[in-house]
């Protein structure tokens, strides 16, 4: 059954980038070094930029190539060119012009290692406009990588369209392809996620799937990373209100580039959807919309959710600007200035007949990388998560935020309950299964670490520099938002803290204002309970307790406050009961004698 076709004034359906921007406030202001390629292009309409790819000399072909390589470099590893586009004349070229353009803009590509794919071609005044995809070849040891984080309430069918985008196999209506993701018993016998699961996709060169039918395992990630030149990495989070705390430290620990927010048509904006959307929103992750099951939704059902859901992403907390894909124009369009935040594409799918699916995988591979990562000499890896491989020893994994770590780096590691960094040496590096050499700034990665236990190692440490001194903090201070608290807050306040990788209880010290209450604005000052994190100022943070919840930036840190007092009823207590587990240990022992006997 078709969906139903939203007024005009409610979502955006136009693949116009001028009728799509009205409602933005500041122009972009970004300049195209194209257009200031010809000094004399008012005078030689001829030698204008529309017509600079026809018959390009020698010296052109080379300043060409050269912002050929700065466009790649920026868009790391591709970009999307438009060909036809003059500066003071009419848009559209002629068949013999747009040939001899592609022509030459192939070996353009093909000089710096690119293939090149074309998206669209549209009508203009003198001809046709065309976009072409340029993006490097697939590398063994190198690909460009950009996390997604899916979110929404549970039941919207997050797990079942990841199983049928990373498997190329559609649903049978009774979740067949969510269990090809699912990492526990339990989850596959409820169909609801509780851990954060990770599957990728991946696109070659020309914007091709590399992801092979239905075959799926250690090999297969091996086989699609070494064939792609870009992966999509799916996070696929809890949606249940009891796995919230887990949700969080998927959003935060893992730093997606974007959020997939999944919506069932059927059950509409229900459950922890707004919640989900709320923290997208309060950590700066741009947000795109999926609605599925439009199979078995009838239409007045779907109509109403749609209303809703374009309701809440025009309203003053949200400011979006919603745009209905229904076209590959509007994936080119919606894709292309999706980095602007102000963009909210929505996509109506169906997990089962496949309907949209198409134009769901064309964005995907659209997509660029939001963050942007320093490459210097000081390294910092944030760890997110451990594990004991036989055979191996202790693997951790995380995130490279700044600098690049190469197999025998020394690094330093922390901090532990004593604030100290321990030396470490790198074994060996893996990124989605596939041995590399070196890993770089934003890219995620797994290290087998040399003489070094599980036990000491924990989520929300980091891997630095030796050289760059770092410190353990106890103690930070914040300016932090209530967005939602059912009394009031006030000093010795005490909530999780959930910041990158760190997740930890934290008691406030001190408070600019003295109550504090759903919507209200202060600076506080947090000491940590348990142990000192290694935590930066300008780092976002999210402060949760129950139903309460706030958000906020660090803007202080405090190196020099000492770790906080056992007290002496605790050291009385220990020097009471030295042996208390050994004790308990020989019971059990003389229990297992006696019962033998």
């Amino acid at each position: 059954m078709a969906p139903p076709i939203m007024e005009a004034d409610e979502v955006h359906q136009s693949s116009s980038e001028e009728e799509l921007f009205e409602e933005e406030e500041e122009d972009s202001g970004d300049f195209d070094p194209t257009l200031d390629l010809f000094a004399d292009a008012q005078e030689h309409p001829e030698e204008n930029t529309k017509y600079s790819l026809t018959e390009p000399s020698d010296e052109q072909f080379e300043q060409l190539l050269e912002i050929l390589r700065m466009k790649i470099e920026d868009g790391l590893g591709e970009c999307i060119y438009e060909v036809g586009i003059g500066d003071g004349c009419p848009d559209g070229l002629n068949a013999e012009d747009l040939a001899a353009s592609k022509a030459t803009l192939e070996s353009l590509a093909s000089a710096v290692n690119c293939d090149l794919s074309l998206l669209r071609d549209k009508q203009a005044e003198e001809g046709v406009v065309a976009e072409f995809l340029i993006r490097k070849k697939p590398s063994e040891e190198d690909f460009t990588e950009v996390r997604v984080a899916v979110i929404g309430n549970v039941d919207a069918g997050k797990s079942t369209l990841l199983g049928v985008l990373t498997h190329g196999v559609l649903d049978n209506g009774r979740g067949f392809a969510r269990t090809k993701l699912f990492r526990h018993k339990h989850e596959i016998e409820t169909g609801r996620t509780s851990s954060v699961g990770n599957d990728i996709l991946g696109f070659d060169s020309t914007g091709g799937i590399v992801n092979q039918e239905d075959t799926h395992n250690s090999q297969d990630w091996k086989k699609i990373c070494s064939q792609s030149s870009k992966v999509i990495t799916f996070i696929d989070l809890a949606g249940h209100e009891k796995y919230l705390k887990t949700t969080i430290f998927g959003m935060t620990g893992h730093i997606p580039d974007f959020g997939m927010l999944m919506i069932g048509a059927n059950a509409g904006i229900i459950g922890m959807t707004k919640e989900h959307l709320g923290l997208s929103l309060a950590l700066g992750v741009p947000v795109f919309v999926v609605v599925t099951k439009i199979d078995m939704c009838p239409p007045n059902v779907l109509e109403e959710t749609m209303k809703l859901l374009v309701k809440i992403l025009k309203s003053p907390g949200c400011r979006k600007i919603p745009l209905l894909v229904s076209s590959q124009d509007d994936v080119i369009v919606s894709a292309t200035n999706f980095s602007s935040e102000r963009i909210c594409p929505i996509f109506q799918i169906s997990n089962v007949t496949g309907q949209n699916m198409e134009l769901l995988k064309s964005f995907l591979n659209l997509l660029s990388v939001k963050n942007v990562y320093r490459e210097g000499d000081t390294v910092e890896f944030q760890i997110d998560d451990t594990y004991s491989v036989p055979g191996v020893g202790t693997v951790i994994s995380g995130t490279c935020m700044r600098g690049s770590i190469k197999i025998n780096d020394t690094l330093l590691m922390g901090p532990n309950s004593l604030g100290e960094f321990k030396t470490i040496l790198i074994k060996s590096i893996h990124r989605k299964r596939l041995p590399v050499k070196e890993v770089r700034a934003g890219q995620s990665a797994s290290f087998a670490l040399k003489k070094i236990k599980r036990a000491d190692v924990r989520k929300g440490m980091v891997l630095v520099s030796p050289h760059s001194n770092p410190q353990a903090i106890w103690e930070f201070e914040a300016e932090i938002r209530v967005l939602h608290h059912p009394t009031t807050i006030s000093v010795r306040y005490q909530a999780m803290v959930h910041s990158g990788s760190i997740r930890q209880t934290a008691s406030i010290v001190t408070m600019s204002v003295q109550h504090m209450r759903t919507g209200d604005k202060a600076l506080c000052r947090f000491r940590f309970i348990k142990h000192p994190e290694y935590i930066k100022e300008d780092h976002r943070m999210v402060f949760r307790e129950g139903r309460t919840k706030a958000v906020g930036n660090i803007l202080r840190v405090f190196p020099d406050a000492p770790p906080p007092s056992r007290g002496p009823k605790r050291d009385k207590m220990k020097a009471i009961y030295p042996g208390r587990r050994r004790r308990v240990k020989s019971f059990n022992d003389r229990l297992e004698t006696t019962e033998t006997k």
